[in-house]
């Protein structure tokens, strides 16, 4: 399904009234930071000039041009630059709001019967989870008849005296901790909302993870990036998540708030000293005293890469190409992690085995079979067999285990299972691990399967010791053979390396 970049704005706070336009037709978007010099003689919606750097734009009224009851505006106004027909031109809100990632199917289009022959809202845009709608704002019927300004109006920057050859760059500018940071536009994907986060996946400097689209986006803490580290305090409802992308995979950070989308004049960055592998390309000031720390994303989170694409690989989508080289990076970025989950007590499985997580899914029983593999799942296509781990272990079963329980997809050498269990606690990294003591009565029959423990330590400084299951011995010892035949086509050269990669040393 087609997707669309908008960026949105409030145009009237009051009264709730949200406009989008196309991302790129936006070149930046900013406070208004110098006075707005009226046009005598202008049209009723044109507020006037501006000073823009190098430039002087025409700034547009639109709640005026829109006929609202009230066209004035607060002291902390925003103008949103934007292009059309190679021209510039402002266009007042009262605050940016967020850059959306639209499919066709949230655009509502609105009958001509249904408006005047003087419209500008072409659609409406419907974000039914959020129950918001916004109006999409047809910038080529921005003005009456569809004529633009005069010739001479045009002009007005080519009668200042000419400019020295520059170069630009559109910076995505936001805040976090007091202070203002940007990031290439072509870096930023979306903004979304702290609550969608999934704090199942925290751990260290990373607060969660996201769902968008199939794909699991880790995000991360703002200070484990930007400040050396240190707490971010508490997050408010304010906060927002920018989904930001790298050549090796998409994350997000915690941000306090999206200020503005800023072009900034290449020459007149000030540059930073030069270091190894340096996060920061250099300071802009686009007034005075104001200073904006302008970051390479991809050198920002190296130090960060490993814990990133462990979560990020979890995903509940994915083609047979992505889950290939999946498989073939395994082992380099989920180095001693652990996913830790609870089956009435807290087991643990090696992440390098996880294909992904999901919801629990309507489970199919096989006829005439009983136990704990008695059920099958369709995953895309794909027969997988489900283990019943309360059952396989012996803990009592649950009121509402099919309602409440997460599904985990691992693979063990050809093979893949779903592991059933209540819940996930977190994912771990845990450096050393150790061999299982004396197993109770319950557990001593399925030891082949428990063959080490972590020390797991919790969020309130508790530490206990985690049993990891072993998935290899699971499927290869204890599954009906019947029933895993048709998905198991293991060659005698494949088991003796099976055989190889079961080898713990201690």
């Amino acid at each position: 399904m087609a997707e669309q970049l908008f960026a949105s704005f409030v145009l009237d706070r009051n009264q709730g009234l949200e406009i989008a336009i196309a991302a790129d037709s936006v070149t930046e978007a900013t406070p208004v930071t110098q006075h707005i010099q009226p046009l005598p003689a202008s049209v009723p919606f044109l507020e006037g000039l501006m000073h823009l750097r190098d430039a002087v734009i025409p700034v547009i009224n639109l709640k005026k041009r829109l006929c609202l009851k009230t066209c004035e505006y607060d002291k902390d106004a925003k103008i949103a630059v934007v292009m059309l027909a190679n021209q510039r031109f402002g266009l007042l809100f009262d605050d940016i709001r967020e850059v959306l990632r639209i499919d066709d199917s949230q655009l509502l289009p609105i009958q001509p019967a249904l408006q005047s022959e003087d419209y500008i809202i072409s659609d409406l845009i419907t974000l039914q989870k959020e129950h918001r709608t916004l109006e999409v704002l047809d910038l080529n019927r921005l003005f009456p008849n569809g004529n633009l300004l005069t010739d001479q109006t045009v002009t007005i920057e080519s009668r200042s005296e000419p400019a020295k050859s520059r170069t630009y760059s559109r910076y995505v500018i936001f805040s976090s901790s007091g202070r203002e940071y940007g990031i290439p536009v072509e870096n930023a994907r979306e903004l979304t909302f702290l609550t969608d986060i999934d704090r199942m996946f925290k751990t260290g400097s990373l607060e969660g993870a996201l769902q968008l689209r199939g794909h699991t986006i880790p995000v991360m803490r703002a200070s484990a990036l930007l400040n050396g580290g240190g707490s971010d305090g508490e997050y408010g409802e304010l906060h927002r998540i920018l989904i930001m992308s790298t050549d090796a995979l998409n994350f997000g950070m915690i941000i306090d708030k999206i200020l503005e989308i800023l072009t900034v004049v290449n020459e007149e960055i000030l540059t930073m000293p030069k270091r190894k592998e340096q996060s920061v390309v250099g300071i802009y000031e686009p007034s005075s005293g104001r200073n904006i720390m302008l970051l390479n994303v991809e050198n920002l989170v190296a130090s960060q890469m490993k814990l990133l694409q462990s979560v990020s690989r979890i995903t509940t989508e994915g083609t047979k190409e992505k889950e290939t080289v999946v498989v073939e990076s395994r082992h380099l970025i989920t180095e001693n992690c652990y996913l830790i989950f609870s089956i009435g007590s807290n087991f643990a499985i090696e992440l390098k085995d996880v294909q992904e997580i999901i919801e629990q899914d309507k489970l199919m029983p096989v006829p005439a079979v009983n136990g704990f593999d008695s059920t099958v799942l369709n995953l895309r296509g794909k027969v997988i067999q489900v283990i019943n781990l309360r059952q396989f272990y012996g803990y009592p079963k649950q009121g509402d285990e099919e309602n409440e329980s997460r599904l985990i997809i691992c693979r063990a050498g050809s093979q893949v299972i779903a592991l059933q269990v209540d819940s996930i606690v977190t994912i771990y990294k845990q450096e050393q691990f150790y061999a299982s003591p004396s197993l109770n009565p319950q557990l001593q029959q399925k030891r082949d399967t428990l063959d080490r423990l972590i020390e797991f330590i919790k969020e309130d400084t508790v530490k206990t010791h985690v049993l990891v299951i072993n998935t290899h011995n699971l499927i290869n010892n204890h599954l009906r053979q019947e029933l895993s035949a048709a998905d198991q086509t293991v060659t005698h050269q494949e088991s003796s390396e099976l055989k190889n990669d079961l080898t713990i040393e201690n």
